[in-house]
């Protein structure tokens, strides 16, 4: 709120060289202005708003109260009106004029009372439920679907890009990649030479863990979306589905899809359909003038990293108006599939930090704290093999930090492990030695063996007693998020409500190799998240998304089979996921064409009174005759090679010659008044690829 004071400039005395740092100061602002530089003009601030009162009640105002009212200095009135200009410039929509009126002077107190002050209050009453129907939207489900989608990844842009230190150069080539004219004459060295004329080959980000890739990748990020409207970005692991390659590829393909023009058959297309629906728009993009940046973070974390299939949906080249970054660390399937192809892509690889980096990371860390390491102690850290590394020097800065002995900080600092891995290991076996909670560790485990991370609500429930119903204290959960809370990074997850997850994949792995080696110990807390969402989650889509994932990782094979049949909250599940889960438990025995021979072998069908019923296979309303009976997916239309088989192992038992088997009922199926019975068959998706000619036994 402006009125006609500029307010108190302090001296280049008054302000301290922390204060400086840490706020970026300007000399010669008033502190109301550096507050409006710091808080809205710098970042761009969507919930600032500015209510500037209009001068013209101050000629009713008697004479010995102006000088309240208004600045005499030159130099703070050129400023106020810069000030203002700035921020209708800046902020159109958030910034408002006011009108009000002298009414009295207050003889208790003797101030100046103003009145009519009605508009000033329906406007800031306006913005504020503006603002917050945009981060808390009534209906969370029917918001925006684009902003739905964006929100996990814009929040771990944000958090990861705040603060990046000594990668100027880096951020220099990334940008010249990404809005350069002509990709031959970028600053990245190219070894694609075979790239056909007209086409961009693929940048990739190489790091070592921990080097800040991410950090790196999500400031470049914030940065060209400021240069560019067309930037498709992704970051895995930031929240549900985004580790699922055909996540990327439906949003792909809705960026590249003219807009209004989606289908129900767009939403049901399989992965290999998507494939090539994208390749189609990136050849019709391709004819286009506009540019095209797609920026893929983590492709080494993707779900299918160690199948055949990894990054097969990803082209290896693009248009020459597409620039596609993507990141990775020298995970070997990953690397060698992105390095085995025709043209290979151009690389950018991460350096160490240089030691003026180190030293200038660890002063700002332990100034946010009001503490100082000695020049001896800082040359010591900064020296240390793993001080290259962001993650390790930020890590052993909180390890220091909290270490009680002050005495001995230089000893602690020679302790200190010169790798990632050990030294994450130290300080979690440190934090749980410690914990008097006794819930470090297994919060640490839960979130290891999450999809992507858990509410604070769900956390609570975990971490009390689940059996009664019983949340962890806040007093007890203060304490244990607060030993933790180095390791741990806001996520945005089911439906955008608040979670946390790990802030780095290599805590994730130092967790499964430390707490977690045991299969029997991992099945366990699969077990305990999957009672969780089994009989204590409300959402339906929540458990939909979660259960059959613990319940398959928890070996629970019969309770997942019973689930995805039975249970009517299974058809919030996406048919292909319903499919994977399925065929995941299925028999892998292959079954040769024509079958095995020797003996009578019954057919698999639907006998005529199973046949006209529902819900053998999936909670659905379907006829089981037209229901595939590994997914439950809905199948009017069958070929021949659809037909359900079952190995030697799971054959039905001898019938007599001339009978059938019914798979739902498992009894022997007699063809009544010569009408024979259905047989039983397989989608489309259960019987090709891999699938095909399977053995049908979940």
């Amino acid at each position: 709120m402006l009125g006609e004071r500029y307010g108190w400039i302090p001296s280049s005395e008054d302000v301290s060289a922390d204060i400086r740092d840490n706020f970026d100061w300007v000399d010669h602002l008033s502190i109301t202005h550096m507050e409006v530089t710091h808080g809205a003009l710098r970042p761009k601030n969507p919930n600032a708003a500015f209510f500037l009162r209009d001068p013209t009640f101050l000629k009713d105002i008697p004479e010995e109260f102006y000088g309240s009212f208004v600045d005499d200095d030159p130099l703070c009135v050129e400023q106020l009106k810069e000030l203002k200009s700035r921020l209708h410039l800046k902020f159109p929509d958030q910034t408002f004029d006011y009108k009000c009126n002298f009414s009295d002077v207050q003889a208790a107190d003797n101030k100046v009372q103003l009145s009519d002050l009605d508009d000033f209050c329906t406007q800031a009453v306006e913005f504020l439920k503006n603002a917050f129907n945009k981060k808390y939207p009534e209906d969370r489900l029917q918001h925006d679907p684009l902003s739905i989608e964006l929100l996990p990844h814009d929040t771990y842009m944000e958090q990861k890009g705040q603060l990046v230190l000594g990668r100027e150069a880096e951020m220099e080539k990334l940008m010249q990649f990404a809005t350069g004219d002509d990709v031959s004459s970028s600053a990245v060295p190219s070894d694609s030479g075979q790239a056909e004329q007209g086409s961009c080959p693929i940048l990739m980000v190489l790091a070592q863990p921990g080097t800040g890739k991410s950090s790196l990748m999500a400031k470049f990020t914030m940065e060209v979306i400021q240069k560019s409207d067309n930037v498709l970005y992704h970051f895995v692991g930031c929240g549900p589905d985004t580790m699922d390659p055909t996540n990327i590829l439906q949003r792909l393909y809705k960026k590249l899809h003219p807009s209004g023009s989606e289908t129900e058959e767009d939403n049901e297309m399989s992965p290999d359909q998507l494939k090539e629906k994208v390749q189609k728009h990136l050849q019709d993009f391709g004819e286009k003038k506009e540019r095209l940046v797609i920026i893929i973070d983590a492709v080494n974390q993707l779900a299918d990293q160690s199948s055949t299939f990894h990054l097969d949906w990803l082209p290896p080249t693009f248009p020459s108006n597409v620039r596609c970054i993507v990141s990775t660390t020298e995970h070997p399937p990953t690397l060698s599939r992105l390095r085995d192809r025709q043209p290979p892509p151009d690389e950018l690889t991460v350096p160490d930090l240089d030691k003026n980096t180190r030293q200038d990371i660890v002063t700002r860390y332990f100034k946010r704290y009001n503490k100082a390491l000695d020049k001896e102690q800082l040359e010591l850290l900064t020296s240390s093999d793993g001080s290259s590394n962001p993650m390790w020097l930020a890590i052993a800065c909180e390890e220091l930090r909290v270490y009680g002995v002050f005495e001995q900080v230089t000893a602690k600092i020679q302790s200190l492990p010169p790798y990632l891995e050990g030294l994450l290991s130290m300080v979690i076996s440190r934090v749980i030695q410690e914990d008097e909670t006794r819930c470090a560790e297994k919060m640490l485990c839960l979130l290891e063996c999450s999809q992507s991370g858990l509410q604070q609500t769900q956390l609570l429930m975990l971490l009390g007693d689940p059996e009664k119903a019983t949340p962890l204290p806040l007093l007890t959960w203060s304490q244990v998020h607060r030993s933790l809370k180095p390791f741990l990074r806001n996520t945005t997850g089911h439906m955008n409500l608040p979670g946390m997850d790990f802030c780095h994949n290599s805590i994730r792995q130092v967790v499964q190799e430390t707490l977690l080696s045991n299969q029997a110990t991992q099945q366990n807390y699969h077990k305990l998240l999957a009672d969780y969402y089994q009989g204590q989650c409300a959402s339906q889509q929540l458990v939909a998304l979660e259960l059959p994932y613990h319940l398959q990782q928890a070996g629970l094979h019969s309770q997942l089979v019973e689930f995805l049949r039975k249970d009517p909250r299974s058809l919030k599940m996406a048919m292909h996921s319903r499919q994977k889960y399925m065929n995941a438990i299925r028999c892998r025995t292959y079954i040769p064409p024509g079958g095995f021979h020797g003996g009578h072998v019954a057919q698999i069908v639907i006998c005529k009174m199973c046949s006209m019923r529902m819900q053998a296979f999936t909670p659905a309303r379907t006829m089981n005759k037209d229901t595939c009976v590994i997914c439950g997916h809905f199948t009017p239309f069958k070929k021949e090679q659809q037909k359900v088989q079952f190995c030697m192992l799971h054959k039905p038992p001898l019938v007599a010659p001339g009978q059938d088997w019914c798979v739902v009922c498992e009894k022997p199926a007699i063809a009544l008044r010569g009408r024979q019975n259905d047989p039983a068959y397989l989608c489309m998706m259960c019987s090709v690829g891999i699938s095909t000619n399977r053995c049908a036994k979940v």
